[in-house]
């Protein structure tokens, strides 16, 4: 029986767009495909979700890595409140589900600084029975610790839960600690994947 849904949260509940912010801030094409495969999508940025890694270690290392690059690298990092933005459905989303007499928690990768910055933002999440951010736990999806935290910390079972995330590794971790897991790949087809399962979002 399903009793809880669980929100993974980037490219979810928010837009994680680091390419855009770099593209308002004057950034050209090249230096934003160089900047987000050389910064945003490498192992660092799993460190930053871990916990080990600080914003200060970002500046200092791509600075130096990247010098021709300083200029936006350091522009990139001024900026970094705004390198995510809530969906208009999020809010809704959670208090439709809650509704209906679900659970709602909240299993994300995210750093602690930028959590510390969006999280008291998100309308979402006062919505929601319970969160979980990778930082301050020193563990990440799809690892199976932060999924037993989930259990653990909140006292619900994986077998009773949905887990939404956009990641294919975090779905086959999910299914394979005994969650039913839906892959996001957009609202309209997480509507359509919820309501197989007798949760219909108004």
């Amino acid at each position: 029986m399903i009793k809880n849904v669980v929100f993974d949260v980037g490219d979810v509940l928010v837009d994680f767009r680091y390419r855009d912010l770099m593209r308002d801030l004057g950034f050209d094409e090249e230096c934003v495909e160089f900047l987000s495969k050389n910064i945003v999508e490498t192992e660092f940025w799993h460190e930053l979700d871990l916990g080990v890694k600080c914003h200060q270690d970002g500046i200092d290392t791509f600075t130096e890595a990247f010098p021709q690059y300083k200029e936006q690298i350091l522009k990139f990092w001024d900026n970094i409140k705004d390198i995510v933005c809530e969906y208009d459905y999020a809010p809704g989303l959670i208090k439709s589900i809650k509704d209906q007499g679900f659970g709602v928690y909240i299993l994300s990768n995210y750093p602690k600084e930028t959590a510390e910055l969006h999280w008291p933002t998100f309308k979402f999440l006062p919505l929601t029975d319970g969160h979980i951010i990778s930082a301050y736990e020193h563990v990440t999806k799809p690892d199976e610790p932060i999924y037993r935290l989930l259990e653990s910390r909140f006292g619900i079972k994986l077998e009773e839960c949905i887990f939404v995330d956009d990641r294919q590794v975090n779905i086959d971790a999910a299914n394979s600690y005994g969650m039913t897991a839906i892959l996001f790949k957009g609202y309209d087809q997480l509507l359509d994947d919820l309501a197989g399962y007798g949760i219909n979002i108004k």
